[in-house]
């Protein structure tokens, strides 16, 4: 390993740590490691990985003891759980383990895995009562800044209604869409790292970094006893089972709207004289409320359809013959 390498692993590691205390940029820390995996292979990227791991530990640690409280080894490995998982996916999504799979097929494989490692965070988050309330401290503290010279509201009236059903709501919106969340934020990641560090090589995707996107037709059973889960908990509460069914069917909905987005996209193509106007609608229709849930359902739906009408396929046999 030269030392250009070494010097490139060494900024990639203290951009990732750097970019993981701040609030601004703590969802995009992997990043220069996606960059660094692409520049310069896979174990080089493992170094690079290892490094910002040590980084974080290491800032925590420092911090944790300058702040003159005793570190609980239980709480460090739950606070640990978000870098690890984005660090342990881009390893796997990266390595030689899944090569026949598409990437957006490994990163879903990869957030599976973080979604399961995460069982013990969303627990803590759910029940833990010093959690709770930390976090109630901090809505109140948001609510009394919205409201402070501006109106008589009484905080105190505040707190006992609405800051706990924000409280309760925010628990519930974080369980629900953890594996939603974690898929889109490391996608998000992945595919900027990808395009940084393919560019700087030389080379220019002529497509996406993430492929055709043609998802398995057994998906189809995780979207639908996903959605018929959810339709029971709100006949009657499931308690945790309601969350396995929120995160599978959110994720597997997700998966059907990037396979409707690239539909739409491969006819776009085809349609290059109508390409501006279709667009503009698209967009236009995002922005208005109400027709902005057309879109937001029906693009997935149109993913969905793809297992009965082969789209791509019927088009590419039309222009076939």
């Amino acid at each position: 390993m030269n030392v250009r390498i070494v010097l490139e692993v060494i900024g990639c590691s203290i951009l990732g740590v750097a970019f993981y205390q701040f609030q601004t940029t703590i969802l995009i820390f992997v990043i220069p490691l996606v960059v660094l995996f692409k520049r310069q292979g896979y174990r080089v990227g493992i170094i690079g990985a290892a490094g910002i791991f040590l980084g974080i530990l290491l800032v925590k640690l420092i911090r944790g003891g300058a702040s003159g409280g005793i570190l609980r080894e239980d709480l460090l490995i739950l606070d640990l759980t978000y870098p690890v998982t984005f660090l342990l996916g881009v390893a796997i999504t990266e390595g030689p383990f899944f090569q026949k799979i598409p990437p957006y097929g490994r990163i879903g494989i990869v957030t599976v895995i973080g979604g399961i490692l995460g069982i013990p965070l969303i627990r803590y988050v759910w029940t833990d009562p010093m959690f709770e309330a930390y976090l109630k401290a901090q809505i109140e503290a948001m609510l009394r800044a919205m409201v402070e010279g501006k109106t008589s509201i009484d905080l105190g009236t505040m707190g006992t209604v609405s800051t706990r059903e924000i409280l309760r709501l925010s628990k519930v919106l974080f369980a629900n869409t953890y594996a939603a969340g974690y898929f889109l934020t490391f996608l998000f990641n992945w595919v900027v790292g990808s395009r940084i560090g393919l560019r700087s090589r030389g080379i220019s995707p002529v497509e996406t970094v993430v492929g055709t996107v043609h998802l398995p037709d057994k998906l189809i059973w995780g979207f639908l006893l996903g959605w018929f889960g959810v339709l029971v908990t709100w006949i009657r509460p499931l308690g945790w089972v309601s969350i396995l069914f929120w995160n599978s069917a959110l994720l597997c909905t997700v998966l059907y709207g990037m396979q409707g987005v690239d539909i739409l996209r491969y006819y776009l193509k085809k349609l290059e004289r109508l390409r501006v106007v279709i667009l503009f609608m698209i967009l236009l229709f995002l922005f208005i409320p109400g027709l902005n849930i057309i879109i937001m359902i029906g693009i997935p739906l149109l993913g969905v359809s793809e297992l009965w009408i082969q789209y791509r396929r019927s088009v590419e046999g039309r222009s076939e013959k």
